[in-house]
């Protein structure tokens, strides 16, 4: 799921890496420079350092040596080996074939894995709108709303008795108002 964020980044953004090479662990930062690929977008706001650098640091954290290391063995073991819930035993994630693991170790790394998931998402709709021009600028195309969409927009009075709605309903019918 993740690498699909990058792939994804590197298609709208157009910054020439092979996609068979994009990985989320590799794509955020230029080639052993640290620093953030030039095509992508960065932040206009001074406070806030930019969805790119937020991926970046995302990159790292869920690397085996990152904050979500748990999280990414317990997904590995989960992927590629068996994992059995055993609340009285648990022995934990390894490279063994089989393991075993505690009911509430099971419910955290899930609980991690589900916002390491997510982050990656909310971070690109932030990356893809820095890349877009500034809502308020005259280039900007501006979008008309239909009518019932405005802030300005008022629905019509309604009838309070039923009987006079049904004759607003038979009087639309015959074309009358």
């Amino acid at each position: 799921m993740l690498d699909k964020v990058a792939v994804a980044a590197n298609l709208h953004f157009k910054t020439g890496v092979d996609p068979e090479q994009v990985t989320f662990r590799n794509y955020w930062l230029e080639q052993g420079s640290g620093i953030i690929r030039k095509k992508l977008p960065q932040s206009k706001r001074l406070t806030y350092p930019g969805a790119a650098t937020a991926l970046a640091e995302l990159s790292y954290d869920v690397h085996q040596d990152g904050l979500y290391a748990d999280a990414l063995a317990l997904r590995n073991a989960g992927t590629h080996r068996l994992v059995h819930v055993n609340p009285l035993e648990p022995g934990g994630v390894s490279s063994q074939a089989q393991n075993t693991v505690g009911l509430f170790e099971l419910i955290d790394g899930c609980h991690q894995t589900l916002h390491v998931i997510r982050s990656p998402y909310l971070y690109l709709i932030d990356l893809v709108a820095e890349g877009e021009p500034d809502r308020e600028s005259p280039g900007f195309p501006q979008l008309r709303l239909p009518m019932q969409m405005r802030r300005d927009y008022q629905m019509p009075a309604q009838p309070r008795n039923p009987q006079d709605r049904r004759l607003l309903v038979r009087s639309r019918d015959r074309g009358v108002s």
